[in-house]
């Protein structure tokens, strides 16, 4: 199995050019880098359409793609390519999933889902799909004008939770006529809201974030059936957006 040790090597130039995600996203890929991440989009069903290993990983590139021949590189020109500090030596290249097009529901109609406004910062996204699969939110909505999913920064925060849980993206009016008709509260996150605690939450519900540092738009939270606030004691004005979005997740979920 050749080894590659060029970065001017072809096909070396050809995945540098797939980690940055504008480049992936013009031809449908996605580039994946690490142990975990690539394992848990393997077990999760994607499929990969390349497999990249450093020297000393060709046995995991046999253990978990064994019908794809991967590109073996020396571990000089992996980490020359890595987005990561402390390269692992494994990344996929896989096809684009597409975004869930229907907002799902559950069938005992405790439906949870956290829709995002306008949120930009990758990490909050992540770690907010994270917190919505691991307290069995129902999905994740997000705006048009939110951070792009599929973000490299996005899939890490979401430490493989990306491939469990459904994400939509829907503007604001498709939202409200989905949770009019399904008869879904919806909760607007805001510091002038009533406090979470004296709240009667009910279910389905669905609780808006806005961005961060506009928080929701007027339009949006007057649409809403409630303005919700999370009580502080402290002197801190607000949370951190994925903060906010997880202590409502969690309270919510008492309900399922």
């Amino acid at each position: 199995m050749q080894i590659i040790t060029s970065r001017d090597n072809p096909n070396v130039k050809r995945i540098a050019k797939l980690t940055k995600r504008d480049q992936a996203k013009k031809e449908g890929l996605i580039y994946l880098e690490g142990t975990r991440l690539c394992e848990e989009a393997l077990a999760s069903g994607q499929t990969a359409v390349e497999v990249i290993v450093s020297e000393d990983k060709k046995d995991w590139a046999e253990e978990f793609t064994p019908g794809i021949g991967p590109l073996v590189l020396s571990k000089d020109v992996f980490r020359k390519i890595s987005q990561t500090v402390n390269p692992q030596g494994v990344a996929l290249i896989i096809k684009e999933p597409e975004l869930t097009a229907e907002i799902p529901r559950r069938k005992d109609g405790k439906d949870i889902y956290v829709v995002l406004e306008n949120t930009q910062d990758p990490g909050n996204l992540g770690t907010i799909i994270r917190m919505a699969d691991a307290f069995g939110l129902t999905a994740v909505i997000v705006s048009p004008t939110t951070c792009d999913p599929y973000n490299d920064k996005v899939i890490r925060a979401t430490m493989g939770s990306m491939w469990h849980i459904p994400i939509i993206r829907k503007s604001m009016d498709e939202c409200f006529e989905f949770f009019e008709n399904s008869k879904t509260d919806t909760l607007a996150m805001h510091l002038k809201g009533d406090e979470l605690c004296s709240c009667s939450l009910r279910l389905p519900c669905a609780y808006f974030i806005g961005n961060e540092g506009d928080g929701l738009t007027d339009v949006t939270t007057a649409r809403c059936s409630k303005k919700v606030r999370i009580p502080m004691h402290g002197k801190a004005e607000s949370l951190n957006a994925a903060v906010a979005a997880s202590v409502i997740g969690y309270e919510l979920s008492k309900l399922l």
